[in-house]
């Protein structure tokens, strides 16, 4: 199943697929959900179990009942005492890929205007 929405979402159920929720809506998995599916969504809060890449540009966590297994991508990751992470973690801020196409053509230049002749 592939959802997508605009709206924050509660899960308190199973959920299998893709689920995708635009960027400013917020992705709750209540205590009796069970997410088997790659997620996308604002912020991601973990009471129940999800399986599958997290992806949420500002903020994930898993509460004290949470259980992620999978691959994590956020800017700011908050795990309480008893909740379960097993996968590859990336927090922090991403580069963005054109700042980092400037910095290096800016780079090069500058080597370029240092040669001696």
């Amino acid at each position: 199943m592939n959802l997508t929405g605009r709206e924050d979402l509660f899960v308190d159920g199973v959920v299998e697929g893709k689920l995708s929720l635009t960027t400013n809506s917020c992705l709750t998995v209540g205590p009796n959900g069970h997410v088997k599916a790659d997620v996308s969504a604002r912020e991601v809060i973990v009471r129940g179990k999800i399986e599958g890449k997290v992806t949420g540009p500002r903020q994930g966590s898993a509460l004290s009942t949470g259980q992620v297994f999978g691959e994590v991508q956020t800017d700011r990751l908050a795990i309480e005492d008893g909740a379960l992470l097993r996968g590859r973690v990336e927090a922090g801020k991403q580069p963005n890929k054109a700042a980092e196409i400037k910095a290096s053509a800016a780079t090069a230049t500058a080597k370029l205007s240092t040669r001696p002749r």
